[in-house]
C-alpha cells in the first residue's frame, strides 16, 4: 500500500459546492468531504489532486445562476460533518492548477507532484483543496515550462491569455506593423491582447469604458504596451474629440485588420466603423447585453466580416480531432515563456487565500471571492 503522508493524519478536503443554481451568494457554501489517503483506494483511472490556486471567472458566476451554455454536473458527495451526509452538488470553478499527489494503477504518463489543469470547462470543479479526477480529464503542465512561474499565473492560463492567443492568431494573417482595434481593453482578454500584440509587432488601439481616473488606466495600458487608449465617450462624440481620435489612428500608419469585440451595443458599431475594408470583427463576449447590430454598408461596400469565438468551444474542437492537441500545447508553452521572461503578466487579482479555514471561514472567503465587491478579479490560492 502507497502511502500519501508520512502523517496519520488524514487530508481535511473542502470544496464550494451548490445543490441547485441561483445566487452564487445563496446557493454556495463550502463543506468538508471526504478523499482517499492512499493511492489504492482509488480506481484504476482516477488521479487524487491538491489545488494550488484557482480564479474566479464571470463565466463561473454565470454557471452557478445556470445561465452558461456549459451547464454543471451534479453528482453525489460525501460530506464529513458528524452525520455523513450524502449530497447531490457540484463544486465551483472551472479554471486553476493542481498537483498530483496519487494516481490509480492504469494512469500512465502522470507522475506524483505533476502540475495539471482541467481539459476543458465543466469536467470537475476547481473550488476545492483536493478532489479525485479521471485523468483524461487533466493535462500536464511539464516541469521545464513551470521555471520562471508562479502557480497562480498557470492557473489563469486557459481563459484569458489563451482567448486572446486565439483571437490574434486565428482570423487575420497579422503581421508586424499591422493594426487592431479592440473594445472591454482593460479587461483579462484586452490587457492580455495588448501584450501579445506588442511582442509580435502589432500595433492596438484600445477603448475602455468612460471613468472618473481614465488617465490613471490609460498609462497602466500604455505602460503594458498599447498604442491608443480612448474612451467609449470619446469613440462616439462627433466633435472635435473624434477628430483627435481620427489623427491618432491616422498616425500610425497601418490598416486596422481586425476588430475584438467583448462589449457590444453602440459602441461596437463606432468602432466597426473604424475597420479597414475587407477586415474582420470577433465578437467573444457581450458584457453590455446590448446586440452587435452592424450598418449593411459595412458589410456590402467595406467587405467587414463578422465573426464569433468561444474557448470552450475552440478546447471541444481539439479534445475531439486530436490532431489539434499540439496547438494546446503550443500556445500554453509560448504564453509561459513570456510570462518566465517578463513579456507577459497576468491581469491583476486579489488573493484569496484558502489554508488551513474551517467550513465556515472558507464559506465566507468563497462568498466574498464571488460578490467581486471590491472591483478586481479574484483567485483562490490554496498553498
Amino acid at each position: 500500500m502507497r502511502i500519501l503522508y508520512t502523517s496519520t493524519r488524514r487530508i481535511q478536503a473542502q470544496a464550494a459546492i451548490y445543490t441547485e443554481t441561483g445566487d452564487p451568494q445563496k446557493v454556495i457554501k463550502v463543506i468538508s468531504h471526504k478523499v482517499p489517503d492512499t493511492a489504492d483506494e482509488l480506481q484504476r483511472n482516477e488521479v487524487l489532486i491538491r489545488m494550488l490556486a484557482a480564479p474566479v471567472n464571470p463565466s463561473d458566476l454565470n454557471q452557478i445562476e445556470g445561465s452558461y451554455p456549459v451547464k454543471a454536473r451534479f453528482k453525489k458527495l460525501n460530506a464529513v460533518d458528524g452525520t455523513n451526509t450524502s449530497l447531490i452538488a457540484t463544486v465551483g470553478g472551472n479554471e486553476g492548477v493542481a498537483e498530483i499527489l496519487a494516481t490509480g494503477s492504469s494512469v500512465a504518463g502522470l507522475y506524483n507532484g505533476d502540475w495539471v489543469v482541467p481539459r476543458q470547462a465543466g469536467v470537475f470543479g476547481t473550488w476545492c483543496t483536493h478532489a479525485v479526477v479521471k485523468d483524461k480529464t487533466i493535462l500536464k503542465i511539464p516541469s521545464g515550462w513551470r521555471e520562471g512561474v508562479e502557480a497562480i499565473d498557470v492557473a489563469c492560463l486557459k481563459v484569458n491569455p489563451s482567448t486572446a492567443y486565439r483571437l490574434l492568431s486565428d482570423f487575420v494573417d497579422l503581421r508586424p506593423g499591422d493594426c487592431i482595434i479592440q473594445n472591454g481593453a482593460n479587461s483579462g482578454v484586452g490587457r492580455a491582447v495588448i501584450q501579445l500584440a506588442k511582442h509580435w509587432g502589432i500595433r492596438t488601439i484600445n477603448i475602455v469604458r468612460d471613468r472618473p481616473h481614465l488617465p490613471e488606466l490609460a498609462q497602466e495600458l500604455y505602460n503594458l504596451g498599447a498604442d491608443v487608449v480612448i474612451s467609449d465617450k470619446q469613440l462616439i462624440d462627433t466633435g472635435d474629440g473624434r477628430i483627435k481620435i481620427k489623427e491618432q489612428i491616422k498616425s500610425l500608419k497601418a490598416p486596422i485588420c481586425l476588430g475584438l469585440n467583448c462589449v457590444g451595443g453602440r459602441t461596437t458599431v463606432q468602432m466597426t466603423k473604424l475597420i479597414s475594408q475587407g477586415g474582420v470583427l470577433v465578437s467573444y463576449g457581450g458584457m453590455s447585453r446590448q446586440p452587435v447590430m452592424l450598418p449593411t454598408s459595412l458589410l456590402i461596400f467595406k467587405d467587414i466580416s463578422a465573426r464569433g469565438f468561444w474557448m470552450n468551444r475552440w478546447y471541444s474542437d481539439c479534445t475531439l480531432f486530436n490532431k489539434k492537441e499540439d496547438e494546446i500545447r503550443n500556445m500554453w508553452r509560448n504564453i509561459l515563456k513570456l510570462t518566465a521572461d517578463h513579456h507577459f503578466t497576468t491581469q491583476p487579482l486579489q488573493h484569496k487565500y484558502w489554508r488551513d479555514l474551517s467550513t465556515e471561514q472558507s464559506t465566507s472567503l468563497v462568498k466574498e471571492a464571488v460578490s467581486w465587491d471590491a472591483g478586481i478579479k479574484q483567485a483562490f490560492v490554496f498553498v
